[in-house]
């Protein structure tokens, strides 16, 4: 299962159920669509640093437990993982 999880909006708000349906709308969207209401990315995502390489991609098996964390774009690395 693919999802697409959405941690703010352009003004940094978190996402309402409204914003998420804009953002599935838009981009034509079959996915589900969720609000990181309590910014959980960034515990997994961001180095020392502070900062996120986006896309971010998480693999979770089918036992629920995170099989990969990749930040930034490789595109065949996600294709090989689905």
């Amino acid at each position: 299962m693919i999802l697409e999880v959405i941690t703010e909006t352009e003004d940094y708000s978190i996402p309402e159920q409204a914003d998420l349906k804009e953002w599935a709308d838009t981009y034509g969207l079959t996915m589900p669509v969720l609000a990181d209401a309590e910014s959980l990315l960034w515990d997994y995502a961001a180095d020392e640093g502070g900062s996120v390489g986006l896309p971010f991609t998480v693999v979770i098996d089918r036992g629920m437990v995170i099989d990969t964390i990749m930040s930034g774009a490789n595109s065949s690395r996600a294709e090989e993982l689905l």
